[in-house]
């Protein structure tokens, strides 16, 4: 008996505090700064990525009208980030040819 009404209690309290929880984060409502962000940072789009001589390279495309930043993914690598001018397409040199390829671009803030 007394492990069903511990365990009732364990409930009631758990359930309290995922609802305070809740409840906190209505309060606090959608943070508009990072959805803005999130919107803005969709403007860059990778084109190609490509081998010249002994560089990597990857081509990207901004679509949006103003500059725009962003990092290329490499695996076990700091991923290196640039910008790119608005409305504008480009090529840029990420790494050697020892470094891995390239699995995509993160949009980031400037």
């Amino acid at each position: 008996m007394r492990r069903f009404i511990s365990g009732i209690a364990a409930a009631a309290a758990l359930g309290g505090s995922l609802t305070f929880i809740g409840a906190t984060q209505a309060v606090a409502g959608p943070q508009t700064a990072e959805a803005t962000e999130s919107a803005r940072a969709g403007c860059v789009k990778m084109l190609d990525r490509y081998n010249k001589r002994f560089n990597r390279y990857i081509k990207v495309k901004n679509t949006c009208g103003r500059k725009a930043c962003f990092s290329v993914t490499v695996a076990a690598r700091r991923d290196p980030e640039f910008s790119i001018g608005p409305n504008k397409t480009d090529e840029f040199r990420y790494g050697g040819i020892a470094w891995t390829k390239a699995s995509g671009i993160k949009n980031i803030g400037c």
